[in-house]
Order: structure tokens, then C-alpha cells, then sequence
């Protein structure tokens, strides 16, 4: 008898622990095959004056041409992406090449200003736009 409720005790325990093992892998692969809209953004930011041109790459894709005032969006999935920026000043010469790991963790939409990045600025990740 003693025997017969521990088979029946280890048999809920296995269930449990496969029960919890299958909801953190749903958890898992949600984080991992999300997709982000990545927003681009090459607009003046307090005193941060928006950039003569900037291309942009994200997880080395398409490159993305920006000038001023001009902004662009992309689509990444996963749960980090690297965004690669070089600046040219006027004469088309590159003056800075800037490249920045982020985690966008739960939020779907993100905007990267251009010029706060290139500034080293650390909030260079500000809300997107709705």
C-alpha cells in the first residue's frame, strides 16, 4: 500500500516537472522569435543636431541611408540585435563608426535617435513613435 502511493506521488511529481519544464520553453521560444520594429531616427534630439548622413545596418542586413530629419524602420527578430551606424561628414568621408548591442526586451517597437547614439549618449533609446 505504502509502495502504491509512492508510485502514485512520483508519477504527479514527473508530470509537474514536465508540466513546469514545457511552460519555460514556451516563455523561451516567445523571447527568441519575436519580432521588433526597430525605428531609425536622424532628428535633432535636445542638443544633439541630427547627423549630415548616417548609414545604418542591423545585424549586418540592409544597409539603411539617412539624412537629416529622415527616418527609417526595420524588423529584427530575436532577443538582442546589433545596430552597426557610420557618420559621414559633408564631403561623404567617414568620420565615426559607432556599433551598440541592444536587448529590447518585452516591447515590440523601439526608436534609435541617431545623433544621441553617435554622441554616446545613453538614452539614445527613446519611446517609438505611435
Amino acid at each position: 500500500m505504502f509502495i502504491a502511493f509512492l508510485k502514485f506521488l512520483m508519477r504527479w511529481f514527473q508530470r509537474l516537472v514536465l508540466l513546469a519544464g514545457l511552460i519555460a520553453l514556451g516563455f523561451w521560444l516567445f523571447f527568441i522569435g519575436r519580432e521588433h520594429n526597430i525605428y531609425l531616427d536622424n532628428r535633432t534630439m535636445g542638443e544633439h543636431k541630427a547627423l549630415e548622413q548616417v548609414n545604418v545596418s542591423i545585424n549586418d542586413g540592409k544597409v539603411s541611408e539617412l539624412l537629416p530629419r529622415d527616418r527609417d524602420v526595420c524588423k529584427v527578430v530575436g532577443i538582442k540585435f546589433e545596430v552597426k551606424a557610420e557618420v559621414f561628414d559633408d564631403k561623404g568621408e567617414i568620420i565615426n563608426t559607432i556599433t551598440k548591442t541592444i536587448y529590447p526586451k518585452c516591447s515590440k517597437d523601439i526608436m534609435i535617435n541617431l545623433p544621441a547614439m553617435a554622441a554616446g549618449d545613453e538614452g539614445f533609446i527613446v519611446p517609438a513613435p505611435r
